[in-house]
């Protein structure tokens, strides 16, 4: 359904890529954009399984057989919300962690960056906690990112657990939970820092070095570099000497 999906490291903003498409071909990606947004609005709104697919045509203003263009069922629909949502976690926090080898503040760094994303956007959220429970998809990115992080932690001989399948499940439980408190009101300040702590001494680390990891600050995304010069149209002009 979806070709490529593009996200902003500084915004967070996903975007469908239209990169060498046809005028067509982009407007047909910008329009799965907005149905895609309009799902979130629901999915924060109700429960996943409750959508419809006037509904989303309706929240999208758009024509109901229009969907049907991009979407034949809200399975569909889930699946293509779960590929955004997936794309936007990930490449966020691998954009952040990519110059850090330690496997603790990796780590950090991806359960922090959910928890505080919670804080700035609500509705992204409890969107999040709706769809994790039914797409696979995104349960799956989420462990294949964390498992990576446990997986360099316990080379360094900073982990110690015993199955990764239930270290990964902990270490989501934990951000889960954190985003959940915060969008019911119940957080308390640093709760990104306090769930990292407790994480890491699940984990395996002693109180001092779980400590230490939780409170490193979140690296900085590197600056966006200039877009090339455009190339001057038509024939160069001769130049008379």
């Amino acid at each position: 359904m979806i070709q490529e999906i593009k996200v902003d490291a500084e915004s967070n903003a996903v975007s469908i890529a239209a990169d060498g498409l046809s005028r067509g071909h982009k407007k047909r990606a910008r329009t799965q954009q907005a149905l895609i947004e309009a799902a979130l609005r629901i999915y924060a709104r109700q429960d996943v399984g409750s959508l419809t697919m006037n509904e989303l045509a309706e929240e999208a203003g758009l024509a109901n057989g229009t969907i049907y263009n991009y979407f034949r069922s809200r399975e569909e629909v889930l699946e293509a919300v779960g590929i955004a949502m997936a794309t936007r976690l990930s490449e966020i926090v691998l954009v952040l962690s990519a110059a850090v080898e330690n496997g603790a503040h990796r780590l950090v760094i991806g359960l922090r960056v959910y928890i505080l994303r919670a804080y700035q956007e609500e509705q992204w959220a409890r969107a999040v906690l709706r769809v994790i429970q039914l797409d696979p998809g995104l349960r799956g990115a989420l462990a294949n990112y964390v498992g990576m992080d446990l997986r360099i932690g316990r080379e360094q001989g900073l982990f110690d657990y015993v199955d990764e399948g239930i270290a990964v499940d902990c270490v989501c439980a934990f951000g889960l939970a954190a985003m959940r408190s915060i969008i019911e009101g119940r957080a308390v300040p640093g709760c990104d820092v306090h769930a990292a702590e407790m994480v890491l001494r699940a984990l395996g680390l002693n109180a001092a070095q779980a400590r230490h990891y939780a409170n490193l600050p979140i690296p900085e995304a590197p600056p966006t570099p200039p877009p090339p010069p455009a190339r001057p149209r038509g024939r160069p002009r001769k130049v008379i000497a």
